[in-house]
């Protein structure tokens, strides 16, 4: 049966946890503090009750909001605004993150498994230690975005644009990176020092510039046309 605003929200053992509020792209939950270690507010439960429950936030505005170590393992965060919002370590596996604005979003050691981050702008993220294995990052915007020391393996990012991102020490072991922008072209040229690129797909790739330092490669990558490392 449709839930209506005002519906009592049930948790899987039957008792209630929170009052429905409908969708969530109808409110804004900007600068708000959802999720913080060790407050234990009913403000704070009301939340957390309402993030666990809610079935889309998608559209939903969570700029600037406090998010850390909250758990949106699935959560649908498409169109989402979660600019300079502070996610780190938040769970994240397996989220639909399409086309969501996390510019400037504080991402430390999120954890982004398989999540579909397919549109979304990343410029000047910091993702440093973030666990992205399997993700989709196809045409995403990743300029200036840190990714120092992230496991990026298996990550689709084809045709990504990387220009200035940090990727010092990042496993990029199997991840497409075919058609990807790693070059400076008006910021500073992409950092892949001590990177992983065995078996990583490089083809069409603009290298130009790029700091492939210590980059650990194989017979097994690809590098594009012409290319030496």
């Amino acid at each position: 049966m449709e839930r209506k605003k005002g519906d009592l929200v049930l948790s899987w053992q039957k008792k209630p946890v929170g009052i429905y509020l409908g969708d969530y792209s109808y409110y804004s939950f900007k600068d708000s503090r959802v999720c913080s270690w060790g407050q234990t507010s009913l403000r704070e439960k009301g939340f957390k009750a309402l993030f666990y429950t809610e079935s889309s936030l998608s559209g939903a505005d969570l700029s600037g909001a406090y998010l850390y170590d909250v758990d949106l393992t699935g959560a649908d965060l498409e169109d989402a605004d979660l600019a300079e919002a502070y996610l780190t370590r938040a769970n994240l596996t397996g989220a639909n993150l399409r086309n969501a604005d996390l510019r400037n979003a504080d991402l430390d050691d999120a954890n982004l498994r398989g999540a579909n981050l397919t549109g979304a702008k990343l410029t000047r993220a910091d993702l440093r230690g973030a666990y992205l294995r399997g993700a989709y990052l196809t045409v995403a915007n990743l300029k200036d975005v840190i990714l120092t020391r992230a496991n990026l393996s298996g990550a689709n990012l084809k045709g990504a644009d990387l220009r200035g991102a940090d990727l010092s020490d990042a496993n990029l072991y199997n991840t497409n990176l075919s058609g990807a922008n790693l070059s400076g072209a008006n910021l500073p040229d992409a950092d892949l020092r001590s990177a992983d690129l065995r078996s990583a797909d490089l083809s069409g790739a603009n290298l130009e510039g790029a700091n492939l330092t210590n980059s650990k490669y194989n017979i097994y990558t690809v590098w594009p046309q012409g290319f030496k490392p």
